[in-house]
This record gives C-alpha cells, structure tokens and sequence, in this order.
C-alpha cells in the first residue's frame, strides 16, 4: 500500500520532522523490534503476562499472538488428549496461544449452572498449553444462535425462557441453521443459571494460567429476526423506562402481536436493547472476575456486518459498545462484509470511535480473523487484503482462526487430515515470515511518537481518526502525528 507525504511541512519543519522521524524509527528498532511470533524459548510465568496500548506483553516484550481455536469437546478426555498430542506440530504452525470454547451443554448435562462432569480433561489440556510457553485462553459459548446448545434440563424448568419473535412466535435459530432454541437474554432465570456456570467452569481451573476470558460466543439477538418481545422483555424494558423517566407513547411497547415496524425500529427501544446486550456480557465478566480476581482479562465479541440488519444484531452498535463497561479485548466479526463483498471497515471504525470517546485502553482484534468456511470462495489477494487491514485498523495483538483441527471432511476446519493447510490458512502458514514482517510494518507506521505541530492545510470538512468523526477537520487524509500517535486519516 503506497502512503502519501505525512504532512505539508515548511521547509524547516520537514528537516526537523525527518531528524525526529528517523531517531524515532532507530529507538523503535531497538527497543520493540519485530514482534515475537513464537513462544518456545520463553519459560511459562504468568507474572510476567501484561495486556496494554493494545497489545500482548511477555517480559516487557511485545507479543503478537497467532491464536488457535480447535471446536472439540473439553469434557471428553479422548478429544481433549489428542489435542495435547497436537501442541507440538501447532507450535511448529506458530500458534501461540490456544483458546478452549466450552460449550455449556457439554460441561453441565442438566442446565443448572452446575458441573456435571469431571474437568480433569480441561485442567490437563490448559496446563499442557501453559508448560510449553504458550498461552491458554478460555471462551464459554451459552448462547443458542450460531452454533451454541442449552442443555435440555434448563428448558424443562424454564419453559418461559423462549426468545419471541415480533409477531408473537417462539424463536429457533433460522439464520445459522442450526434449528436450536433461543433463549431469551432478559430471562433473569437464564441469566442467573448461565453465570453460575461460568463461575463454577472458572472456579475449578487455574485462572492463574488464562491470559484472557472470553464472555459468552458472539452475543447478539439475532440477524435475521426480530427479538425479543417476551413478558420478561416488557417488564425490563418497562422498569428501564422508568429509571430513565421515558413516557412518550410511541416507544412504549405494544400490548398486542405483531409488532408494528415503527415499534421494531424505534430508537428507544433500540437503545434499551443494546444497554441489555452489553448488560448480559458485562454480567458473564463479572462470573469470571468473582473467581479469577477484578484484573482478570476479558475478550468480548462484536458483530458488525450487513448494516440493514446491524439494528436487529444489537439494538445501536455504538449504544452496545459504550456500555461494555467489562471489556479489555475487543474481538470484531466479520473482518469482510458477506453482503458487499468488501472489507469490513464499519465495524473498526465503530470500535475506534468508542475507543476514543471514553480512553479505554481497549484491544482491537478479531473473532475469528479466518475460520474454515467463510473464507473459501475468496481469492488469496483478497485474503492478504483482509490480513493487511486487520493489521491497519487494529492494534496488532494478534490473530485468531478457526477451527484449528485437521479433518479433511470438516467443512469449518482449517487444515486437511494430515495437518497440510487448506487454502484459507494457508495464505497465513505458508507465508508466515512474510507476515511478521509486515506487522513490524504496520506496527511501525502507527507508533506513538513525540507530539509534533501540524499545519491546518484544507478547508474544514468531515473526517474521520481511526474511526472516529472529527468534524470540521482542516486535516486531508493522510498519515499524521496527533496527540502523540502516528494515526491514519480517512475521508
């Protein structure tokens, strides 16, 4: 990618400016380097963990973090003992860091919250990842849209919990094909039972050894169904509205089915319901920091893809992510529009605006930078294109990929039977130094650096700072030092 000229400097200010930049440059060299890529000369000690400036640090050295996630089942010894027996050849790929998705139907049979089965296999596979100097992170996936499962038992003491649709039907999950029931989120039931899982899950563990929590699986409603207009929805949606003394009539909720659209899109109504979003996620955080300690990691997942949908997804994604007061990784999904066939910059650009609105020292990563399925049709230009872009508008803590498994037949594995790649990683594996080296690049163009004075040299007009609208800027875009950080400016 060509950059234009930093900035329209006198002719002092270029000189200045370049005897900065290239000091700049040379202490950066010297003292952050390339990013480490692997991990097997560092001797485990979580101590030594730290997560800021959206980064991974090990020792004071940075980390980037190339993240498997195999989809077995960490409840069953035989699944979990062959992946331990994969850590090696995994190490060989350059992953470094092993998430473990524990899926709540696998672990508590009778959907109580409480653990049904040994974690023996749970507790070998983290201490296995741990003792070879890489880094195991822990998911919980409790949610039944996407792929997740509720235990039956829950369904049997909790035959109100059902999601509603606007037209008054109870919700299956149409959209991802899996036919599983949707629970309703503004169920306390579900609620209470499913952070008592999560606190049991992590209660049982070493969360001494997890370098990062990741919240229950893509939390959303749904993309393509309205949700959720339950009697548990009117009453916390009535009690919200009371606390924020609301009373216009037309954001009260209907009392009869179907929903009309205006009520649907309201905005309102759409706020309450990203507020509750982010109120459920904050609450499984919660579950983990009761047990792990109030410094314990979070990740949380964010979708933002087809905009005609993204009111359904999460209510208002900008409400959703300012209210996501327990996160310190940000996960977007999906770095590629499916609907436009494009590059995904929406969903950062939403993520940068918040960021900068509140100073929260947030990661920006991905959920799921490739898995096995989406990817397939593209070509590998357009998957290096992605690549490129997660580097530029993240903040270069790592990439993650899924389902790091080797099933030829799998359509969401990444990798054949015999561990050779399928085209989609291997446009990761197969050029590994490659990418290294540019995310030292990328890592190098956006550094902070020491403030510098800019000239106003455009007419005011609309732009935006990694992500965020500035309104009548005088800056073009272009590559500039703003508050002491190199940052990309964009029409």
């Amino acid at each position: 990618m060509k950059m234009m000229d930093l900035l329209h400097f006198t002719e002092h200010s270029r000189h200045v400016f370049a005897q900065k930049w290239h000091l700049c440059l040379c202490l950066l060299f010297f003292t952050l380097g390339t990013p480490s890529a692997m991990a097997e000369t560092e001797k485990p000690d979580y101590t030594k963990w730290s997560i800021h400036d959206g980064k991974f640090y090990f020792d004071g050295k940075w980390v980037f973090l190339k993240v498997a996630k195999p989809l077995i089942n960490y409840a069953d010894a035989n699944s979990v003992n062959a992946l331990i027996d994969k850590l090696d050849l995994l190490k060989e790929k350059h992953y470094n860091a092993i998430e473990m998705n524990c899926y709540w139907h696998h672990f508590d049979k009778n959907g109580d919250g409480i653990i049904d089965v040994s974690l023996t296999p749970l507790k070998n596979i983290i201490n296995a990842v741990y003792n070879r100097g890489m880094y195991p992170c822990l998911s919980v996936e409790t949610y039944a849209v996407g792929g997740g499962n509720i235990p039956d038992g829950f369904w049997l003491r909790n035959k109100d919990a059902y999601a509603i649709d606007s037209n008054g039907n109870q919700v299956n999950d149409t959209e991802y094909g899996f036919g599983t029931r949707v629970v309703s989120i503004f169920h306390a039931g579900y609620r209470n039972t499913v952070h008592r899982y999560i606190s049991n899950l992590a209660r049982a563990v070493d969360t001494k050894k997890i370098l990062y929590f990741e919240t229950t699986v893509e939390p959303q409603y749904m993309g393509n169904t309205a949700i959720c207009y339950s009697e548990n929805a009117r009453a916390e949606y009535n009690k919200w509205r009371e606390e924020n003394g609301i009373t216009d009539a037309a954001s009260a909720m209907p009392e009869t089915f179907p929903m009309p659209q205006s009520f649907v899109k309201n905005e309102i109504w759409n706020k309450f319901r990203a507020q509750f979003l982010a109120r459920w996620v904050n609450e499984d955080a919660e579950a983990f920091r009761s047990v792990a300690g109030e410094n314990a990691r979070v990740a949380v997942d964010y979708l933002d893809a087809s905009e005609s949908v993204q009111y359904l997804r999460d209510g208002n994604p900008i409400e959703f992510l300012r209210s996501l007061t327990c996160a310190n990784i940000i996960q977007i999904n999906w770095t590629w529009n499916l609907e436009t066939k494009s590059l995904n910059h929406k969903a950062y650009d939403r993520v940068w605006q918040v960021k900068n609105e509140t100073g929260r020292d947030w990661v920006v990563a991905e959920h799921m930078t490739f898995n096995g399925n989406d990817f397939t049709r593209l070509t590998d230009e357009q998957r290096r294109l992605i690549l490129e872009n997660t580097l530029q508008r993240g903040t270069r803590f790592g990439w993650e990929f899924t389902n790091v498994n080797n099933s030829t037949s799998d359509e969401f594995s990444l990798y054949y039977d015999d561990f050779s790649p399928k085209p989609t990683i291997a446009t990761v594996d197969n050029d590994w130094e490659h990418w290294v080296e540019r995310i030292a690049y990328w890592e190098k163009q956006l550094c902070p650096v020491e403030t510098m004075r800019v000239e106003q040299i455009a007419s005011p007009s609309v732009y935006t700072i990694h992500g965020t609208t500035v309104p009548n800027s005088a800056l073009p875009p272009s590559l500039y030092i703003i508050n002491g950080r190199k940052t990309l400016v964009t029409r």
